[in-house]
């Protein structure tokens, strides 16, 4: 029998397909079985291209319930590998990581077994998926503990590389305590070695590029792969996959695009520890850590506002005298103006006078009146023009009235 890797249902070993949900099968192990005389399985945890998790009990510890990982590589490369891995993560003991405490290989297929504590929770995939994003102190608080246990792994002699950080790989106990499970493709750290085997496996949008193909992987491929889940974390949006961003150019949208209250130095560190080139990256967990737990001290930029533009200074003007009021000023002006007339009328009575006096005619008298009162208007309408123009026209006349005088004199007719 073979249980789907989807509902756990029992089917048939030469079935293809699940008889309860469709789910197509994988070949895993049957409801019931038993391993090593010890390990009976009762469901499927997680199944991924590489391997599958089951949820198991140990007949030996009263049923304790434990979880078993099954690698579906058998290649005898892969065997040696994981005698080696194994033997070293059974030594491992970290608050956040789960013990795994003991480790075989079935004769009868040739499938590694790991063996390891059972953690009870839910995954941060379905707490996300069910609540939404998590705000930044809950989501700081749950990957805080798995930071813990990466640098953890990354401090041993040789470093452990974990190699598939994921949402669903990060078990939320009950009390709030976070475990980082499935060590499934972890392996120790070899400068300058490919990665081969089952430690090439890829979680698409998790795994940094260097994990895909015979790149070599370090420290900054699980840096990168935190940044991302703590990305999902976040946003509730699954980045997008390594090789697409190295392929068809960089794609990630930034954070803050679907979490506008993220603050600035959390998605500057998420964006710094994505970065598609490892040197890009922060070089180890614990300067990953201080960049996202110190907010940054540069101010924020002030919203934009037009300067506006400087006042003219005041143009200097020359100081002028003050002047009369339009009202006092036509007062003056008048005044001056009949004060002339007056002189004038008193000038042209003495001379009135005067002629009486000395035998003077009438006509004269009226001429010379004339005259004076025409030399007057000349000037005032048109100043000197004006004065020449009367001048011109009164000289003839005047010359014209002597001529008529003289001879009325001679023909004895008084003018």
């Amino acid at each position: 029998m073979q249980m789907c890797p989807k509902c756990s249902w029992n089917n048939f070993d030469t079935a293809r397909f699940c008889a309860n949900c469709g789910e197509p099968l994988r070949g895993l192990l049957g409801q019931g079985d038993v391993l090593q005389g010890r390990y009976r399985v009762l469901k499927v945890l997680g199944c991924g291209g590489m391997g599958a998790v089951y949820y198991a009990e140990d007949l030996r510890l009263n049923n304790r319930p434990v979880a078993v990982k099954e690698n579906f590589d058998t290649s005898p490369e892969s065997a040696a590998q994981f005698r080696v891995e194994a033997e070293l993560l059974a030594t491992l003991r970290h608050p956040n990581l789960p013990q795994v405490f003991d480790y075989f290989t079935e004769p009868r297929t040739g499938k590694q077994y790991l063996v390891m504590d059972y953690i009870a929770g839910e995954d941060l995939e379905d707490i996300v998926q069910k609540r939404g994003p998590l705000d930044e102190r809950t989501a700081l608080r749950i990957m805080m503990q798995v930071f813990d246990a990466v640098e953890y792994l990354h401090r041993q002699n040789p470093p452990i590389i974990h190699r598939d950080i994921k949402p669903s790989n990060i078990k939320v106990q009950p009390d709030g305590t976070a475990v980082l499970v499935d060590f499934g493709i972890a392996k120790r750290y070899r400068p300058g070695a490919e990665t081969v085997g089952a430690a090439a496996a890829v979680t698409p949008g998790y795994s940094p590029p260097e994990q895909y193909g015979q790149g070599i992987t370090d420290q900054r491929s699980d840096i990168y792969a935190l940044g991302a889940t703590l990305y999902f974390a976040l946003t509730g949006h699954a980045p997008p996959e390594a090789i697409e961003r190295v392929t068809h150019g960089d794609k990630l949208v930034p954070p803050s695009r679907f979490n506008p209250r993220l603050s600035p130095h959390i998605e500057q560190a998420i964006l710094k520890a994505m970065s598609i080139r490892p040197i890009d990256r922060f070089f180890s967990v614990t300067e990953f850590k201080r960049a996202l737990l110190t907010p940054t001290t540069r101010r924020p930029t002030p919203a934009y506002q037009p300067t506006p533009p400087p006042s003219p200074s005041p143009t200097p003007r020359r100081s002028r005298r003050p002047q009369p009021s339009p009202s006092r000023y036509q007062l003056e002006t008048a005044g001056e103006t009949a004060g002339c007339f007056m002189t004038l009328a008193e000038l042209l009575f003495w001379i009135a006078i005067l002629w009486a006096i000395f035998g003077g005619c009438r006509g004269c008298v009226v001429i010379a009146v004339g005259f004076v009162l025409a030399l007057l208007m000349g000037w005032f309408l048109g100043g000197w023009t004006g004065l020449a123009l009367v001048l011109s026209v009164v000289v003839p006349l005047l010359w014209l009235q002597k001529l008529l005088y003289s001879l009325g004199k001679r023909s004895g007719v008084t003018v």
